[in-house]
């Protein structure tokens, strides 16, 4: 089988634990290169490495390139990426704005590559099957959405310690970047069109006196006028999305985790379906998708998802819920 080689911009946890496995798994993929300043993290990946990604990106043999930088970085790296002709998989968020995010998209136009944002949880099967579900009308119309994504970051991440980037640089995003972009972009395929905001508010509650906000939250409309409630938090647990029709409803929890997982609730009249996520896949196995996915794509010249055209819509609500400061 042909395959693309890869190189990998970016040497921490994700790419270590996630990516590098999964390109490792995946029947179309070789992984030809790594680079990370850090010697330390290049030689963990057992694969030939780079001190710095401008180094790889002129190695003849990489042809496309997963950017696992920090979210501040990825502009400079994508650009840099498209400027020397290789597909571009980078992770989320893809930037830090609309302007970024334009920037990047019209730098892969530019130069004739392919870019697509590192989704992959979009890839596991709860996800996949709860779109379906959608799509069949076994819901009826849908009437409303419900979304909330949080997780208690002071805990794992304090001030101060490694991970507050997340509590104190405001180019981190705080939680609408950091997890609020799943449901941008899991309201959008769930729906099948894009979601839009009405009306937006940034809250501190947690950490009153941080700079950065601990919630976002809206109400949201979609393009077909589907009308829905959108929460992203660093204050409690819970990952759900919940979407509501004339005939029942579906109840999707715990599906944007790294290793594949999540549970899906269907609700038609008194009869409800309950799906678990296969805990005997690998813990890799979206993330092997979702380069194989991408890889296909390059190797025949296919459409992929997301594509650039619904990472903008998802970054457009994202910058629309940055809302008033409390």
């Amino acid at each position: 089988m042909k395959k693309v080689r890869w190189g990998i911009i970016g040497c921490g946890q994700i790419a270590v634990e996630k990516m590098l496995p999964a390109m490792l798994a995946a029947d179309n993929v070789e992984l030809v290169a790594v680079a990370d300043p850090l010697q330390e993290r290049r030689e963990m990946t057992g694969i030939e490495g780079y001190s710095s990604y401008q180094e790889l990106l002129t190695d003849p043999r990489v042809e496309a390139v997963y950017i696992a930088l920090p979210t501040g970085m990825h502009l400079e790296a994508v650009l840099a990426a498209a400027a020397a002709n290789k597909a571009v998989l980078c992770e989320k968020p893809l930037g830090q704005s609309v302007a970024e995010v334009t920037q990047m998209v019209e730098a892969a136009e530019r130069n004739g590559v392919r870019l697509m944002t590192a989704y992959m949880s979009r890839f596991g099967d709860i996800f996949q099957q709860a779109c379906e579900t959608l799509r069949s009308g076994a819901i009826g119309t849908v009437t409303f959405t419900y979304a909330n994504f949080s997780y208690p970051a002071l805990e794992p991440y304090p001030i101060g310690a490694p991970g507050d980037w997340r509590w104190t640089d405001p180019t981190g995003g705080g939680p609408l970047l950091d997890i609020g972009v799943y449901l941008a972009f899991g309201l959008r395929e769930l729906l099948g069109e894009h979601v839009c905001t009405v009306n937006a508010r940034a809250v501190r509650t947690v950490a009153p006196d941080n700079a950065v906000a601990d919630t976002n939250m809206a109400w949201t409309i979609s393009l077909g006028g589907i009308p829905g409630v959108f929460a992203a938090t660093f204050s409690h647990q819970e990952c759900r999305i919940i979407v509501y029709g004339t005939n029942g409803r579906l109840d999707i929890t715990n599906c944007f985790a790294q290793k594949p997982s999540g549970r899906l609730e269907v609700t038609v009249g008194q009869n409800t379906t309950v799906t678990q996520a296969n805990s005997s896949l690998p813990h890799f196995d979206n993330y092997r998708r979702e380069v194989e996915h991408f890889s296909s794509a390059i190797l025949n010249d296919a459409p992929y998802h997301p594509n650039p055209a619904e990472v903008l819509a998802d970054m457009k609500l994202l910058d629309a819920m940055k809302g008033i400061p409390s």
